[in-house]
């Protein structure tokens, strides 16, 4: 049986171009939608890792910083220093400033006024210790981000509780205390009987309850050859475990940098990544008298860091690639305790933290 050729007909030219106009239309729509629903999806996620990076930062600098100082039952103006290797400041200036914070303003970023520009996210490292005002401590060149201001406490060890002294014999560099559980040589600590203390750092510890802890001799002006702290401590004073720690943003892994968290020990400093996302910390201090802040300045106007009651802290913490606005050539600016930090346009959300710590323990 013959079939007739004109039954069996195709699309037409004209037909197949509206169905492809048709699924073209259809697939940028779904392309649109998943883009968009893409989009939300990071800004939401980096808005949650913001979120979590603040939460982060609060709840682990503000013990540190809030402990600044507790040294016993005495006060800053009381302690004597009888440390064999004094390190970076607060450590290296017991005898002078009797202050247990310092800080190093990063240039341009003196607060009302100041600016600052981040070239680029997770820039490298700066090893130029004059961009900062003081000049940076030397032992931190190299480790800080251009634009990063740096603070520097000195307190108890976080978790510790001060220990009794069983005995201090005369002329000796041993101390017998309660407990030595946790100590290690090359930490710092401090002795204290109420009306005087010393900070020396430990050169061996015989762990047990009781144990031992062991010092070199003091020297110089403080030197007294009945005692190797040159002053006299009884039985019933009081030890506590010093920990002197910075903080400060520096290059990270991948493309975010990272809130670093360095703590002195044996001569050099431990270097940890505390928080990543975090672009840039800038710093302002509380100066006043009896706990009351008068004025906050930049750490270059500080001359006397035992006055210091309080520590503003902001930051400017970074979401993830593509989380923000995006098609904009213009730099973005925030505003971080005065100062203007201008970053790049490359699609990041941002957000501005700042917090206030009392210092607990400030003269």
């Amino acid at each position: 049986m013959k079939t007739d050729c004109h039954t069996r007909q195709g699309f037409s030219l004209v037909e197949l171009m509206v169905a492809m106009g048709i699924g073209l239309f259809l697939s940028g729509a779904v392309l649109s939608v998943y883009l968009a629903q893409s989009r939300s999806y990071t800004s939401t996620t980096s808005q949650a890792a913001i979120q979590n990076a603040e939460n982060a930062i609060s709840a682990l600098v503000t013990p540190v910083v809030r402990s600044t100082g507790f040294n016993g039952c005495t006060t800053l103006t009381q302690a004597l220093s009888h440390l064999n290797d004094g390190g970076p400041a607060p450590l290296g200036t017991q005898g002078a400033l009797a202050s247990m914070i310092v800080g190093y303003d990063a240039a341009g970023t003196a607060g009302s006024g100041s600016a600052l520009t981040i070239a680029q996210a997770n820039a490298a490292n700066d090893p130029s210790v004059g961009d900062w005002s003081p000049s940076l401590e030397s032992t931190l060149a190299g480790k800080v981000s251009t634009g990063s201001d740096v603070l520097v406490v000195l307190g108890a060890t976080p978790n510790s509780s001060p220990v009794g002294v069983i005995s201090i014999p005369s002329g000796s560099t041993t101390i017998a205390l309660q407990s030595t559980t946790g100590l290690v040589a090359g930490q710092y600590g401090i002795v204290s009987d109420c009306l005087k203390a010393s900070i020396f750092q430990l050169t061996a510890v015989s762990q047990g309850s009781p144990g031992t802890i062991s010092h070199t001799l003091g020297s110089g002006a403080l030197a007294k050859s009945a005692d190797a702290l040159a002053v006299n401590y009884p039985a019933g004073a009081q030890f506590v475990p010093l920990q002197q720690t910075a903080f400060y943003v520096a290059h990270g892994q991948g493309d975010q940098s990272v809130l670093m968290r360095a703590i002195f020990s044996a001569g050099v400093w431990d270097v940890q990544p505390l928080v990543p996302g975090v672009e840039s910390m800038q710093v302002l201090y509380g100066l006043g008298t009896g706990g009351i802040v008068n004025r906050y300045v930049a750490a270059s106007a500080v001359t006397d860091w035992s006055h210091i009651v309080a520590v503003r802290l902001g930051f400017l913490v970074q979401g993830q690639a593509g989380s923000g606005a995006t098609g904009s050539t213009a730099l973005s600016q925030f505003s971080v305790l005065g100062t203007t930090i201008t970053v790049p346009s490359d699609g990041r959300l941002r957000h501005v933290f700042e917090m206030t710590i009392n210092l607990r323990n400030a003269a």
